[in-house]
């Protein structure tokens, strides 16, 4: 005969089983980033678990190992109605699924004590980096915010920065292997309009400056100036492949190089660029990383080229492929979705509202409009980033 009390025991003590802390780490390491987020709610021991330093950088090795890692794309954009950032979700709801159109979720992102605007807000100065995101708020201070573990870290101001009155910056933002350690990078220089009769020999008027914000130390320091000539018809962030920081910049009159800033050594190289050059411009007016690919690519109305270098630092290995639309509109590459699908902005400029990200399937040659729910339709795009754990602070945590 069963006895009932030993019975209602027993059936209490297997629900309370509880499997060992590495088994749940281990698995931990396999989920989404909002996921844990979730998890990190259920107890303070989960908590503080599931933020170790050495979990999140497990789990961001095993993200990186992901084949679909470019499923896990969003991007950030902001809302001039309400002065706040949203994410966008690329995750599709087949319930609104149509044959030219494709609907996705924006999510609100509140920051206290930080609002945000197109002016500030633009795919031409967002930096990122393994989740990470760098831009001004409306106070012009440089932020450093993770949209999904929506943390966020406000720089010191740096005491070597220029006039920004009189002279321009462009921004990176990267990730040094070496000494375990994210940076943003900025090359300043003065406006020529202001200089017109400045000494060529006035080191302080004609270089570009180049400092080093440590998200591990905390602090900015100087690293000399750069050999090239940064001041192109598109001076844009800087892109991270590889260790380093890529712009497109000028070597001399008329020679355009891909300028590479090594996040360790934090000095420049160059990397060949493709074979097909031309003497008098840029052949591309854009630099991008489609997945861990650098790429170039110049959009003319008529078609969009891209060239790849699916190898870095192998000339050898740049392949090129095309977008072609019948209706003539200039795109912005924005990341990858899925293996053969780009997400784009279309004929991108200061006004760029929503609707205007569309996905294209590089094999069937077709394009969908992206339909965004969750935000009003005056907002504009600040770049893309990936869904990870990765803290915008030192520690962490």
């Amino acid at each position: 005969m069963i006895d009932p009390i030993k019975s209602h025991t027993q059936s209490k003590m297997d629900s309370q089983i509880f499997l060992p802390q590495e088994i749940m780490l281990d698995i931990a390491t396999r989920l989404p980033a909002k996921s844990i987020g979730r998890f990190r709610c259920v107890s303070k021991q989960w908590r503080i678990l599931l933020s170790q330093p050495d979990f999140i950088k497990t789990h961001f090795n095993q993200f990186k190992q992901n084949p679909s890692i470019a499923e896990n794309n969003s991007l950030i954009a902001v809302s001039n109605d309400s002065h706040s950032l949203y994410s966008i979700n690329f995750k599709i709801n087949h319930d609104h699924h149509l044959f030219d159109e494709m609907t996705v979720c924006a999510t609100q992102l509140t920051f206290e004590g930080n609002s945000f605007s197109s002016h500030t807000v633009n795919i031409d100065e967002t930096a990122s980096c393994d989740g990470l995101i760098l831009f001004q708020n409306n106070e012009e201070k440089l932020v450093l915010i993770n949209p999904t573990t929506r943390l966020i870290q406000e720089l010191p101001t740096s005491i070597y920065a220029l006039d920004p009155e009189i002279s321009h910056t462009l921004y990176g933002l990267g990730y040094d292997s070496v000494t375990d350690d994210y940076k943003v990078v900025t090359l300043s220089y003065y406006d020529p309009y202001y200089y017109e009769d400045y000494d060529d020999d006035d080191p302080n008027c004609t270089d570009v400056h180049i400092t080093v914000y440590s998200v591990k130390n905390g602090t900015w320091k100087q690293a000399g100036s750069s050999p090239y000539d940064h001041a192109v018809a598109y001076p844009l962030s800087g892109v991270y492949v590889n260790g380093c920081l890529h712009w497109l910049a000028n070597k001399s009159v008329n020679e355009p190089v891909i300028a590479a800033f090594d996040l360790h050594d934090e000095k420049f190289h160059e990397v060949s660029p493709p074979n097909w050059k031309c003497s008098r411009s840029f052949i591309f007016n854009y630099l991008i990383a489609l997945g861990d690919c650098l790429c170039l690519y110049m959009s003319t109305g008529t078609s969009t080229n891209i060239w790849m270098m699916k190898e870095y630092g192998v000339q050898a290995s740049w392949s090129k492929f095309n977008i072609r639309d019948n209706n003539e509109s200039e795109f912005r590459l924005l990341c990858l979705f899925k293996k053969e699908q780009l997400v784009l902005l279309r004929d991108v400029d200061d006004d760029l509202i929503g609707n205007d990200v569309v996905l294209y399937d590089l094999e069937e040659g077709t394009f969908k409009d992206f339909i965004v729910h969750g935000i009003s339709n005056n907002f504009c795009v600040g770049g893309a980033f990936l869904e990870t754990l990765v803290s915008p602070y030192a520690a962490g945590l």
